[in-house]
């Protein structure tokens, strides 16, 4: 029995087969939470059971936390490799891990065309695959912008240089200049799987009332990030104790606040599939609350910094934490986490924001807005909801890998005999403190380095793809 030396794709062989032994298999879309064994051939399921393949070769592990000075300090301590090749069975130990259908980031930015230098899609691939997902959505503030059906067959032609599912969301109005609209039909036509301005917001009222009819017509979801330029222009950051303690131009909750009101409204007239996109105020989570008691067909997310952090993360001006929405108070960090508790916000996706060093490592007026997400999703999410706030395990992952699906229509997977494998293997017992070296990214600017995170994703199997994690 020898180690298994993955190629720089982490591909398996044609003629070879993955065996997940004794796995703890959660799958929510089934309602299974069973210890199992899984056998791959193909990229496909073929069997769940016990069976004789790959032999008995228990690994024997000592996860406990590290006394090591050393920063790259990590809790998971096996002593033999997660996964060897035995003839051509390629056999994963997953005892004490957690097999579950691989996660979906519904919003994420890529930066190819354009801004390749910060992330390109080859690279925003391996971060989403080193986080556990096998498929996301790429959001349309590229440049230029994803305002044409050549730029939505440019980003699935691309992605399927590395087989891995990413789902172009196209711009609602050209060059996100929010003056005319873009051709709905073609760019569904063509692939696209959802609508935004992302990084804009459509303030003429009459334009978005169009644009909701037509996505109404059309049948295809919006993605909105709502901000009122009237209330954040020239704001640095949330508007309260810490900004007017710091001197900071604020950017009042009312900026996501009123429209959110007004495309409710619309929403309630043209039955157009709204989904606000990381939603950042307690008022916020009311609203859509009404809106859904309402009937009305809206949705949202939150993003795992707004989760956990708060507007005085800012407070010795680290520019980490400039973000837009902004980190808002305690008590709206605290009303996004209830929200995720009692269902009103749907899902978690990571806004997924890669900066070069120079453009945030400078003062908080200069710095761009936004954090990277894709490698620390999961585990900021376990550790903070299922860790500390006592979530229940298989309601995670129905927020990170059913739900996105269904809210753009897309089947989910599940494990089960004869689908596509797309599963992600975690230890919910390991942990690591995040810094520089833990990314993929091309880019650094996370806003849990320095964190212990808890629940590191082991493996990623995407089909004949299969990622093993250090």
């Amino acid at each position: 029995m020898t180690e298994l030396i993955y190629n720089k794709t982490n591909m398996i062989p044609e003629d070879n087969e993955l065996f997940i032994k004794n796995a703890r298999i959660i799958d929510p879309a089934q309602g299974i939470d069973t210890r199992d064994d899984i056998l791959i051939r193909n990229g496909t399921i073929r069997s769940i059971g016990k069976t004789d393949t790959g032999g008995n070769f228990p690994v024997e592990r000592d996860i406990k936390e590290s006394n090591s000075a050393d920063k790259n300090v990590t809790g998971n301590k096996n002593t033999k490799p997660l996964a060897v090749l035995k003839g051509k069975t390629v056999i994963i130990d997953a005892d004490g891990l957690i097999a579950c259908p691989s996660f979906f980031d519904m919003h994420v930015h890529l930066r190819e065309p354009g801004n390749e230098e910060e992330e390109d899609i080859e690279s925003g691939i391996n971060a989403a695959a080193h986080g556990g997902f096998s498929s996301l959505c790429c959001m349309p503030n590229t440049e230029p912008p994803i305002d044409n059906e050549y730029l939505v067959k440019y980003i699935i032609n691309r992605s399927k240089e590395f087989d891995f599912e990413v789902y172009p969301v196209a711009a609602m109005t050209k060059k996100l200049e929010g003056t005319e609209m873009t051709d709905f039909g073609l760019l569904k036509e063509n692939g696209a799987i959802a609508l935004s301005d992302d990084g804009r917001c459509v303030q003429e009222p009459k334009l978005m009332y169009e644009i909701m009819k037509y996505a109404s017509y059309f049948d295809i979801p919006l993605i909105l990030h709502e901000e009122d330029y009237s209330f954040s222009k020239s704001g640095l950051m949330h508007e309260g104790y810490f900004s007017s303690k710091l001197g900071l131009d604020g950017i009042s909750s009312l900026s996501e606040i009123l429209m959110i009101q007004r495309d409710i409204e619309f929403a309630k007239r043209t039955k157009a599939k709204v989904h606000f996109t990381h939603i950042s105020a307690m008022e916020s989570v009311r609203l859509i609350k009404m809106a859904k008691e309402d009937g009305l067909p809206v949705t949202c997310d939150v993003t795992p910094h707004h989760l956990v952090f708060d507007d005085s993360s800012l407070e010795k001006y680290d520019a980490t934490f400039k973000i837009n929405p902004p980190l808002r108070s305690s008590r709206d960090r605290q009303a996004l986490e209830e929200g995720i508790r009692n269902g009103i916000i749907d899902i978690i996706a990571s806004d997924h924001a890669p900066h070069l060093e120079a453009e945030k490592n400078t003062t908080v007026k200069s710095a761009a807005n936004g954090v990277t997400g894709l490698e620390t999703m999961f585990a900021c999410a376990f550790t903070k909801l299922c860790r500390d706030s006592r979530l229940g395990i298989d309601r995670l992952i129905n927020i990170l890998s059913v739900k996105p699906r269904k809210i753009l229509g897309i089947n989910p997977p599940s494990i089960k005999q004869g689908e596509k494998a797309e599963i992600t293997l975690f230890d919910p017992e390991s942990w690591r403190i995040i810094d520089d070296g833990f990314f993929n990214s091309k880019s650094k600017n996370s806003a849990f380095k320095g964190q212990k995170l808890y629940g590191m994703v082991c493996a990623t199997v995407n089909g004949k793809k299969v990622r093993i994690n250090n």
